[in-house]
């Protein structure tokens, strides 16, 4: 009895932390609509997307000055009520996964920058992949 005993204690604790969150799964966080999620690197694990909201955006930034392509340059995506932003990583490269179908205005922070500078717009179909480039001088 005391072999089985443990593995049931240690379901039920893993079943009660799971269970403790201060909204439903899949209701949206105030701060972040499910329409716009950061890449999972920065993330971390996301909720499956669904429906019409499957897009994903992705690209590399490159400074136009010196050729190359930095971390933490901030883009931002906007789109109606729907905006997100992430950061570059290593390689200068970003992502946004779970779009929904729409025209998104992409912005671009340069490190160090006080402003954004404002760049040019995407159609997403809601389903597809789209590789999009950025640059900054």
């Amino acid at each position: 009895m005391q072999k089985l005993f443990m593995p049931v204690v240690l379901l039920l604790l893993v079943a009660l932390i799971a269970g403790c969150s201060d909204s439903p799964p899949d209701q949206p966080q105030p701060d972040q609509p499910p329409a716009a999620q950061p890449t999972a690197a920065v993330a971390g694990t996301l909720p499956a997307p669904v429906g019409n909201c499957q897009s994903r955006l992705t690209g590399k930034v490159v400074n136009t000055g010196n050729n190359q392509s930095p971390p933490n340059v901030t883009i931002e995506i906007a789109s109606g009520n729907t905006k997100a932003k992430t950061v570059t990583d290593n390689n200068g490269l970003y992502g946004f996964f779970g779009l929904c179908a729409g025209e998104y205005t992409v912005s671009i922070t340069p490190p160090n920058a006080k402003a954004s500078q404002p760049g040019p717009k995407v159609s997403l179909d809601g389903a597809k992949q789209v590789k999009f480039d950025l640059s900054y001088k």
